[in-house]
């Protein structure tokens, strides 16, 4: 009898984990670094970061992925005497997903990744501001491991991407940038992963299914 039962309840995890057209999913990733540096005399400079990637989708068949990603974040520096600088970003996201099924819990995703991304750096003493604009786009590939029938981690990684965004300086034009990256180069948190058409890194995040077909 418990033979059975547990059987029973493989096959049913299994028809979980594989209908999951018409599941809806929120999650996402988020960190925060601190870095201090000391000289001899005892002058300190303080370096910090933050980004928060809340995350919804669904799943428009049982292998296809659409989601939206509200990518922002954040910097600072400053020493024993002033703050040095300071930035803000915004980077909404949307995604597909393409998924392959290695076992009935585990499998593999190739991604394709639009972002439109706002940045503004303000640098003190004496303060100017420098703002960014513009779109990216990037390849990603990741993995997928069911923890439950709510619960995935999922990691990924942007393999190739391209971004292009306009440059100004105390709010007058100056000039554009693009950048393209391929391969394995960083390793970082999510404000350089979806949100992030030039930086290629790979983070870990949680997704819970809350509507499930």
């Amino acid at each position: 009898m418990k033979r059975a039962l547990f059987i029973m309840a493989l096959v049913a995890s299994s028809m979980i984990s594989m209908a999951q057209k018409g599941n809806w999913y929120v999650g996402g990733v988020g960190g925060f670094t601190s870095n201090t540096s000391k000289t001899a005399s005892g002058f300190k400079t303080v370096t910090s970061g933050w980004a928060f990637g809340p995350e919804v989708g669904t799943f428009l068949k049982d292998d296809i992925q659409l989601g939206f990603v509200l990518g922002l974040g954040g910097s600072s520096q400053k020493n024993d005497n002033n703050k040095l600088e300071s930035s803000t970003n915004f980077s909404p996201t949307v995604y597909g997903r393409k998924f392959f099924k290695i076992t009935d819990n585990f499998s593999t995703f190739a991604g394709l990744y639009l972002n439109y991304t706002s940045s503004r750096t303000t640098v003190y003493s004496p303060t100017v501001e420098f703002t960014q604009s513009g779109f990216g786009v990037r390849l990603g590939v990741g993995i997928a491991y069911a923890l439950s029938p709510r619960f995935t981690a999922v990691g990924q990684y942007g393999l190739m991407g391209y971004q292009s965004v306009n440059n100004k300086t105390g709010g007058n034009d100056s000039g554009s940038s693009s950048s393209f990256d391929f391969g394995v180069n960083t390793v970082g948190n999510s404000s350089l992963s979806q949100g992030n058409g030039s930086r290629a890194v790979f983070n870990i995040g949680l997704y819970y299914t809350f509507i499930k077909k």
